[in-house]
This record gives C-alpha cells, structure tokens and sequence, in this order.
C-alpha cells in the first residue's frame, strides 16, 4: 500500500512508511504437512518477529509453513476463499517473490519474482483462481497486476498508478473495481477491469478522498466516494466526500451519505449491502456512521465524540468492532469496542499497543478487510497484534488471552 492520498494543508492522516529488512533464509518442513493435515477453523496464521509464518492451533504444537516471509510491512499473507491455501511474499537473494502454498500437501507454487518491481499488498479472486497484487515500480508508482493462483500463466500488468492504488473483486470474479490516484484534484480515477483486459470498460473521473472501493454484494452495483465539482480556488469548506453507488456500468448515481472537509472510509457488510463509515478531517477521525445501500438515513453507532481509526464487520454483518486510540509510546495505543447493531449497545473491551505490523493494517483496514479476516468465522473472537504477542479477544466475556508470538495474526477463511 501507498500511504493514504489527502489533499495537503487539508486532511492529516497517520503517514506508515514501507520498512526494508534482511534477506531471510528459504525453508520449509514438508512432513508437517503430511502429518497434520489441512487448516480447522480454530487455528491462526501467525507472522512472528523473525519473519515466518506458522499455523497456531488454539492447543498443542505451532506449524511452521515458512521461515522466508518478506520482512517489509505491507506483504501480509492472505487466505484462499476455501482456506486450503495461502499467498504469501517471501524475500530471498534472488529477489521478492508471491507465492502460492497447499496447506494440504505443502506444494508451494512460485507466481510472480521480480528485483525491480517487487510484489506487496495481495487479494484472492472470490472463486480461488486468481490473485490480484500490487508491485512497487522501480521507475515510481505503483503496478496493478493479475495471477492465475495455479501458476498457469504469467501475471497480467493491468494498470500502473503514480500514487495510490486499491481494488476490489466483483463477487463473481469476473471483474476488478479500482481506485487509482487519489481525489479527482489529482486525476484519480475509478475504474472496472474485465478479465484479460488492460484496458477499463467502465472509468469514473471524479472520486473524493477515499481509499478503497467495494461492489454490492451480488457485483451489479458497485460504491465509490465521489466528489462534486469544484469551481474557483480550492478551500477546505470546497471540500465535500459523497458516499455514491452507481450500477456496474458506471451509471445511475445514487448519493448515500455526504460529509464536508473530510475524507471518508467505508466497508459493505459481508451479510447485506449496508455501509459502515468513518471520517478524517483536519480535527481527527470521525465517528462510525451506518447507511443502508439503498439509501435512507445515516445511523451513528459510535459514541458522538469517538474518533474511530478503524472497525471490521462480523461475519454475520451483527456487530462491528472497532477501534479507538489513546497517546503513548512510538504508535499510539488502540482501545477495541464493539457495536451490536440491532440494539445500538457498545461494550468497551480491552486497550493495548499494537505491534507495527497491525499498526499498518489498521491505517489501510478497508482495503486488507478484503484479503484477509480478523474476526474468527463464528463471529465469536477477533485477532490482534500487540507489541507482547497475538492476541485473540472474545467479544462476549471480553477476555483477551495470548495465543501467540508475534505481530500479526488472521483466521482461515470459511
């Protein structure tokens, strides 16, 4: 990931920069494979400090699946829709490389290298057959690409972008929806990529401040945040954040939500077409807004007078967790909440320090919410890196317990 476009003087946001580490040393324990089988849906991929990846049973002995993981922030492995396998970007002499393991069998499947483009953030098509990545462009920018996750075929370089880039896969996996460039005060663009094609078949010029974009859950509609034309000398009160859905086509805008001097950052329920947001203004983050993706009034869920850095939605779409911050130390400290959105109650749960790892995730949660799950899939227990550990927190009794060491945790998808 870039760091979060803002129009400058304007919008302040948290700046995460892209840490180069040491080469790490390929291995990996075949026989564990073998011996164990496939992932349940109790255990954890967990990224350590020593850059490898291992499966956590909730008891009994870890799993290691590579000790070559890429030590940049912003190379976090993501799960295959069915959980049978993991993407993951390791770091060698030979240069960065994705890859493609078979918790199965424990076949690793080399899809993309390169020294001079190297590969970052990493997404699954909904079907398992593709993965779409970003590559860090040694003449600047940022490269969109495409994969066949079976190796089949070279990557596609779809687009390149000279800031900022984010993308979501239609439900259907027959099309890529990407946010490219920014605000339209810095020719960004949203755009629809079919399969194959390097070139858009649908191409909107006027997105907001925004990060990323998101289909509806069945792909005819897609969400975007739009902002409305701009006449005379650029001024904060100028600046105007539309919540838009318009149909898969780029046509029949529909306004959902509006806020001034501010950018905002949403996420479709994984249950219904609902959208959860939040804001960041020259004053902070806002509070976390609902609105109905057919339109209707915007809901607060948060306290009034919370600003919430970032929230991720239940399975279920029952419940949002999100996150609230407090000063202290080199990152500040995060305080976990959760929503229940029928009653409108908020239980406070526990406060810590996050590792760096999640500290980045956090500043890009919309985009990672795609390719990767924080919440278990019974919706029972979230997962977070804090600078001791992993942790996982049941949001019922609010008891975190350490599951781990490490920086960064996730659950298998279902």
């Amino acid at each position: 990931m870039t760091t979060r476009r803002v129009l400058v003087a304007l919008i302040a946001v948290l700046a995460i920069a892209i840490l180069v580490g040491g080469l790490a040393v390929a291995g990996l324990a075949y026989w564990q494979f073998v011996a164990r089988g496939p992932t349940t849906a109790d255990d954890l991929l967990v990224l350590d400090g020593a850059q490898r990846m291992h499966l956590v049973p909730p008891a009994g002995d870890s799993r290691l699946l590579a000790e070559d993981v890429s030590p940049e922030l912003f190379r976090y492995p993501a799960f295959a829709p069915d959980g049978t396998r993991v993407a993951y970007i390791s770091q060698d002499r030979e240069g960065i490389a994705l890859h493609s393991l078979d918790l199965r069998t424990g076949a690793r499947t080399e899809l993309y290298r390169s020294r001079e483009n190297p590969p970052l953030y990493l997404a699954w098509s909904p079907d398992g057959r593709a993965i779409a990545f970003l590559s860090n462009r040694r003449t600047g920018g940022l490269g969109v690409h495409r994969v066949a996750a079976d190796g089949s075929s070279p990557s596609e370089l779809i687009g390149i972008s000279p800031s900022s880039s984010y993308f979501a896969w239609q439900p259907d996996s027959g099309a890529l929806l990407l946010h490219i460039g920014g605000s339209s005060f810095e020719q960004g663009r949203v755009s629809v990529y079919g399969p194959g094609s390097s070139e858009p078949r649908v191409e909107l010029v006027d997105p907001g401040f925004f990060q990323a974009p998101a289909w509806s859950r069945d792909g005819s509609q897609f969400f975007y945040v739009a902002q409305p034309p701009v006449s005379g000398p650029l001024s904060p009160d100028r600046v105007e954040s539309v919540l838009t859905r318009v149909a898969a086509d780029g046509t029949a805008p529909l306004a959902l939500a509006s806020e001034r001097t501010a950018a905002i950052i949403f996420l479709r329920s994984p249950a219904s077409d609902r959208l959860a947001y939040t804001t960041i203004s020259p004053a902070g983050p806002g509070a976390l807004k609902l609105v109905d993706g057919a339109g209707g009034e915007v809901r607060t869920l948060s306290r009034p007078d919370e600003g919430v850095v970032a929230f991720f939605w239940s399975p279920d779409g029952a419940r949002i967790a999100y996150l609230t911050t407090e000063p202290g130390g080199a990152l500040p400290r995060f305080t976990w909440h959760v929503a229940e959105l029928a009653s409108g109650t908020i239980s406070d749960l526990v406060s810590f320090a996050p590792s760096q790892a999640f500290a980045a995730l956090v500043n890009f949660f919309d985009a990672y919410a795609i390719s990767l799950d924080l919440w278990s899939p019974d919706g029972r227990q979230v997962v977070y890196g804090a600078d001791d550990g992993v942790y996982v927190l049941d949001v019922v009794s609010g008891k975190a317990e350490r599951r781990a060491a490490g920086v960064l945790g996730m659950w298998p998808r279902r």
